[in-house]
Parts: structure tokens; sequence; C-alpha cells
């Protein structure tokens, strides 16, 4: 499936209205699973995103990249560019570092770059742990004018920030203290000034400094409390840290994770857990306006209820620091709050259902909206509701746009919940156009999946076919695609000519073909046509058992389906329709999943038919609250029919018998057909009841329903049919069907009937014409006497 970094990952696991349900292997959870609570589910962003937008940036520093920077570069030039050297100066480095002494480095170091000299000859004392002698050489650098320093002047200024930092922790009292954090602060100040003017950064030291310098003011009674100390619910070390350097520590955290820094964001998770456990940190940090953010936004993501558990469906309850920061925040002034429509959002899944509508009334925005929305439903009020909904589509975060209310996760969720109200109001085409649209928003087949087994991911293409499938009439979804689903142009063919991308399949073009099978259960084979792929489109190819892709011709096969059936009713001669009917069976059993099928159940193209569920809807689950009788009636009137897994196999099986009926019962045709049609409701398909797995529920009793049908078309051909060689075996062992031998034997049988009719009957044949010769005679006569009466 698709590759993520864990920000993405996260966005999935904390996006707004966390509800996950056990769906089944890789399948992500459908809205429509569960409507209310998918409409009840509180708004919010994970917190990643929020952490990332605490401090928007003012310069364009750029932060190491998630998992570290390029230790194993391929080549030395590789290597040199990550240290900002030529791959020259990188050796010559990398050999005076394995010198003895730094004063040996800087002696040997005359042919290199002055700042370079200098730093290297640091970075020597450093690691030889001679922190004054190291100090001596950084701020030699330092002491170089600017336009000198630009290979090493970041890099010495954060090293002797570093510097600074160990020597408090080895400090004797207060002021020693006090002057080497100041001392500390200041180099990694300088370190960013450094970058940002244009010194070099390969490493991304200067955000970086953001979270050492964030670390100067971890201290509790003299001690750094370490990440072990912070992550520890029983270690209380962090409980000691002052609430200014708390804050000041948080907003530096903040500041780096500005700049997408992933260190940053973490950092600021551990101290946000940690205040949430100290309610004197708590009531002390909540008038900071990036404090307060960030303790809502924790809250939101990490501590929210709402998630139903797989096995007893009850929703979790949400942690009780929900309600602690909630009590902080209200004894704080409700006037004094940053980020009114998170707080909203955060009352809202609190249950304070009034402070939410007071908070929401104070912000603007897209989540401000959604939360109206909420509040709306949770009044009952649908047409308030799809207001509020619609005012937070139209205030959609811009590309670019500083401090976004949404992320573009939640702006899909937020449009797939539009679809949800739009259902549950009868508005069921646009029902389908925000599916659609939320679809379209996360790409591919327009579900968002989940990698980690957690249950997270979205199903918005899954709802958006279901719309199209069951609720929407054939007519209504011509109409929407033709409006909104042009066909896309077959990619060209590249170097890898069945590349992964080239082979993607376009969501619109899927609708497509989705509708073309409507299209052609529907009968309106000819409509259909414009809506299959066009063959040898490598997007819709399928796979030989060795995995490689065999080019389409679902187009040239519906359009053969459609001719045979229009021969098996308008052929001059039954055998002629037989023979059509026949061919439109075995193009039905061996296409029918393409031509036929349908999207979600029962036949479950989506997946190749490969598992029997994971996506659309049952007649159960329409029993659920926000589901109208229209969408049930609908649903009922696009029912399969069969309803049965793989129906269009019945229905060959059906067209066989069909042309069974006008083939000559002793003909080798005849018990041919009825022979394949066996062997089809024999191979498969497994109905529901018939592939039972045993998951806890009662094994069905009766015989399956495809296995009835066989032993009825068996039980046909013993009664009606002629003895065949093959017929041990009947339904396994099976011949074509021979057309041309059946119009023989028909000839043949049509003579023999006439002869033995004339044989029956000859003597009441005789009888008859020698009446009808006696009579003519007679009125012969008649004739001639009247004449010659007539002449006297």
């Amino acid at each position: 499936m698709y590759k993520r970094s864990w920000i993405v990952a996260g966005l999935l696991t904390s996006l707004a209205g966390a509800v996950a349900w056990a769906c089944g292997p890789m399948f992500p959870n459908q809205l429509l699973d569960h409507r209310a609570d998918t409409l009840k589910a509180t708004p919010q962003n994970s917190f990643a995103f929020e952490a990332m937008h605490l401090l928007e940036p003012t310069d364009k520093l750029v932060a190491a990249p998630s998992g570290g920077g390029d230790a194993s570069a391929p080549d030395a030039a590789a290597q040199a560019k990550t240290l900002g050297l030529s791959t020259a100066q990188a050796e010559r480095v990398a050999a005076l570092r394995q010198l003895d002494s730094a004063d040996e480095a800087y002696a040997q170091g005359k042919d290199l770059p002055a700042d370079l000299r200098a730093y290297t000859a640091g970075a020597v004392a450093f690691a030889q742990e001679r922190l004054d002698d190291a100090a001596a050489r950084f701020e030699e650098v330092l002491a170089l004018p600017p336009e000198q320093a630009k290979l090493r002047g970041v890099w010495a200024a954060f090293m002797l920030g570093r510097i600074h930092a160990e020597q408090m922790k080895a400090a004797g009292d207060a002021t020693a203290f006090q002057h080497a954090r100041s001392e500390a602060a200041k180099a990694f100040e300088l370190a960013r000034t450094r970058a940002v003017a244009g010194a070099d950064d390969a490493q991304a030291l200067a955000v970086a400094s953001f979270g050492e310098e964030a670390r100067l003011y971890l201290y509790s009674a003299g001690e750094q409390c370490s990440w072990d100390n912070l992550n520890d619910s029983q270690n209380h070390c962090g409980d000691g840290i002052a609430v200014a350097d708390l804050k000041r520590a948080i907003t530096l955290y903040a500041a780096q994770a500005g700049y997408g820094s992933d260190s940053g964001v973490q950092s600021l998770v551990v101290l946000a857990d940690q205040t949430l456990r100290t309610p004197s940190q708590l009531a002390g940090l909540i008038d900071g306006p990036v404090a307060q953010r960030m303790l809502v936004a924790y809250a939101l993501a990490r501590l929210g209820g709402g998630s139903i558990d797989s096995v007893s469906g009850e929703a979790s309850k949400p942690d009780p620091r929900l309600a602690t920061l909630m009590q902080a925040i209200e004894q704080r002034g409700l006037h004094k709050v940053s980020g009114a429509d998170r707080l909203a959002a955060l009352a809202y899944e609190t249950g304070h259902y009034d402070v939410a509508a007071n908070f929401a009334a104070k912000a603007s925005g897209p989540l401000a909206d959604w939360v109206r929305a909420k509040l709306a439903l949770q009044k009952g009020d649908l047409a308030a509701a799809s207001a509020a909904y619609a005012a937070a589509a139209k205030a959609f975060p811009k590309a670019g746009q500083a401090q976004p209310a949404l992320e573009p996760g939640n702006v899909q969720l937020l449009t797939g919940e539009r679809g949800v109200l739009a259902l549950a109001r009868g508005e069921y085409v646009e029902a389908l156009g925000h599916l659609y649209d939320a679809a379209q928003g996360v790409g591919g087949d327009g579900n968002l999946y989940d990698e980690e087994g957690d249950g997270g991911g979205y199903g918005y293409g899954n709802d958006a076919n279901y719309v199209a499938e069951r609720v929407l009439t054939v007519d209504e979804l011509k109409t929407f695609v033709d409006a909104r689903a042009p066909a896309t142009p077959v990619p060209p063919k590249g170097k890898d000519e069945e590349g992964y991308y080239r082979n993607q399949r376009p969501l619109g073009d899927n609708l497509r073909w989705l509708l073309a099978r409507r299209l052609m259960r529907a009968g309106r084979y000819d409509e259909a046509q414009a809506y299959f792929p066009v063959d040898g489109d490598p997007r819709f190819a399928s796979y030989d058992d060795e995995g490689k892709p065999q080019a389409t011709t679902l187009r040239s096969k519906a359009a053969a389906y459609a001719k045979a059936l229009h021969e098996g009713e308008h052929a001059w001669t039954r055998i002629g329709r037989a023979q059509g009917l026949y061919a439109a069976a075995k193009i039905a059993r061996e296409d029918g999943m393409e031509i036929l099928g349908y999207e979600q159940g029962p036949d479950y193209t989506d997946n190749g038919g490969g598992f029997q569920g994971g996506s659309g809807q049952a007649a159960e689950s329409l029993k659920q609250g926000f589901v109208t009788d229209g969408e049930r009636q609908r649903y009922a009137d696009s029912v399969a029919k069969p309803e049965r897994r793989f129906h269009y196999r019945y229905i060959a099986a059906d067209e066989a018998s069909a042309a069974a009926d006008l083939l000559p019962p002793r003909s080798q045709a005849f018990a041919a057909v009825l022979c394949q049609a066996t062997g089809w409701m024999q191979d498969g398909p497994p109905d529901y009841e018939d592939n039972y797995q045993g998951w806890g529920e009662e094994k069905p009793k009766g015989v399956p329903e495809r296995l009835q049908r066989a032993d009825a078309l068996y039980a046909r051909y013993v009664k009606q049919g002629p003895y065949v060689d093959w017929a041990e075996d009947f339904g396994r062992d099976c011949e074509e069907p021979d057309f041309d031998r059946a119009r023989q034997l028909q000839r043949t049988q049509q003579v023999a009937a006439v002869r033995h009719a004339v044989r029956r009957y000859l003597p009441y044949e005789v009888a008859v014409l020698a009446l009808v010769m006696v009579a003519f005679g007679a009125w012969v006569w008649r004739r001639r006497r009247r004449a010659n009466g007539g002449s006297h």
C-alpha cells in the first residue's frame, strides 16, 4: 500500500472524530458504518499538526529530516556535501580528527580556511573532553569576521552552547548556574543568527539549537530532568520545574516544531503529558497562549474518548485529565483564551456544550464552524448542521496559509461527514458529491489505509462507491459521472511500460466502470459501452498466475455479451437463439465480474472478489440512525438478482438453462450446456453461509443454494437428456455443445415426425380424400344440371 512518514501516520491516528472499528485486513473504517458516531465525533487535528503550527517560522531555516540526516551517503562527494565541504576538505578534516591533540590538528591544518581550521581543532579537544580548550577554539571561529566564518560559524556557536550547557550541570552555585545558562542561550541564539545570515548549516544545527536551548530550562532542584524522568509517571523530577522555565522550554520547542522538526514535536508531547499530570504547573501555564494551545491540542488528540472497542462495541471514556484541563481554563477566565475554536472542540469533547457554543461564537473559520455543526447535530437540527458544514467548507485553509485551522486530512474528513449528513437529509446526489470529493482529496482509490493494523484509516472511496451503486438511480449516477468524472487518457508508455504509476486507476475512471456495469445489469448495453475503459488500458489489466499483466478487453467483452444476448432473442431459429444464449452464458461466467459484477456486495469487484466483505453496507446496517426510508428503498431496488456472491455466475447458469430450453432434449448440445451450467454451480460461487469461517458464528445448516441448483440441473439432464460417455462425472468433465449436430438432429427428427404422421394417419387421409372427391363430383354434377335446365 502507500508509504507514509511518521507525520502522516500521526494524522491517521489522530484525525478528527477518531472513531475506530475493526473491519478486516487492510479495510479502512467507513463513515457510513456507524453514522451517529461519525457525526458525533469531536473535531480535532493531530497533535503533530497543531504542534507544527503553534509558532510559525519567520525565516527559511530547515530542520533535519525525520530519522536523521544522510549518515550513510553513498560516496565521498555526498558525504562531504552533508558536511558543507568539498571532497578534498572533508578528507583533510577526517585525517586531522585522528590526531592526538587539538594543537597538533591546528598546526597541521594550515591549508584549510581559518574557520574550518580552528573548528576542527576545537572538535578534537571536545572529543577528548577538554572543554575549555574546545571553547577557546570555537570562540576563535566566532571572533573572525562573519564573511570569513561561513563554513563553521553556525557549528562553532552551536558547540559553544553545548559546552556552556555542560558547565551548567557542574555549576557550584546559583550564580554560576545562571551565568552558564545565559551564555549557552546566547550561543544557541547566535547559531541561528549566523544561519539566517547565510552561514553554512548543512547539519540543520540552527533549528536543532531551539531544542538544545529548551533543555537549559528543564531543571528541578539543580538537576536536569532526563527524558526518561519526564516520561515516567512515577518519577517526579518534572514536578519541580519552575513554571516560568517550563513556559520558556515549551516556547522554544514550539519554535523548533514550527520548522517541521520531529524532535520538537516529540518534546512537546512529553512536556504536555508532564504538565497535565501536575495540577500546579497546569494552573500556571494555562494563561500562556502557546502553552495553552499545546495543552488543548494534546488533550484533544491524545486523551479524547470516542473510539469504539472492536469487541464490546462500547465507546471508551475520555481521560479524566480532560476535565481537569477544562476546569483550569474556566478558573482562569473564559475571556483569556488562545485558540477559541480549539477550546470549543475541547468543551464539546467534555460535554460542556454551552461552553463550546460560547467559544465557537468567539471564533471564525472551519474548525469553529465544524464544532457548530456538531452542536446542531447534538440538538437534532440537521438543517442548521448542514449550514454549518457548508460554512466550514467555504473557509477551508488555502495552500501556504499561516496557522491553518485544519490539517489536510481533516478537510477530507469534514467533507466526508457532509456526505453522511446529506444522506440523512435525503440529498442523495449531494451525498455522493461530498464523499467523492473527500475520496478525490485522498487520491488513489479514495481510501486511507491503516498500515499498522490498529483500526485506523478512512474509507471515503468505499462510502462513495456504496452511494453510487446502491443509493443513486442509474440515471442519477449517469448524470453525475458525465458532469464530474470524465474519462482520463491512457498514460503513455515509458521505459517501464508496466510501471506501478502507469497502472494506477484514477478514481473517476473507476466510477465510470462502476456505472458501465450498472448499465449492463439494467440491460442498457449500448449506453454502457462508452463507460467501459478502452481496450488495452493498462490501469484495468488483469494478471495471470505469474503476476504478469494481461491487456484488458472489457469494452469488447461487454459488446460481445450484448451481441450474444441479442442473438439469443432474435436469431431466426431456435438453435440459433440457443447458441446466442450459451455464448452469453460463457461470457457471464468467465468475465462476469468485470462486466456485470457489483463493486461491493455481493460480488466485491473492488477486491477482485477475493474477500466477501470489507466495503459497502448491508440491510442490517441500514437499521441504524441517520438512514432515511428512501435510502432503504433504493438499496432494496438495486439489490443483486439473485442476491448471491458472484451473482453473475447464477445468471450464467440461468442463461445456459434457457439455451437448453431451445435445444432438442436428446442432443449432445442439450447435455453439454446443462453439464457446463452444473459445473459452474459446483465450482462456485461459495455463498455467504457456504463459506463459513467459524469466527464465533453458528455453522449454517442445509444444502447451499448453488448445490441445490447444480442438483436440479443434473436431474433435468437425467430426465430429458441423452446418454453421453462423459455423464459419469457430470459437471466436471463436459464437452462443448455441438450446435451443428443439434441442427442435424433437429432436421432428422422433423423428417421422421412427418413420415410417422403420414404412416399413422394414411387411412384417414385416403377416406378424407375420397370424401373430398365425391363432394367435388357432386358439386360439378349440380352445376351442369343447373346449366342444362337453364338452357331449356
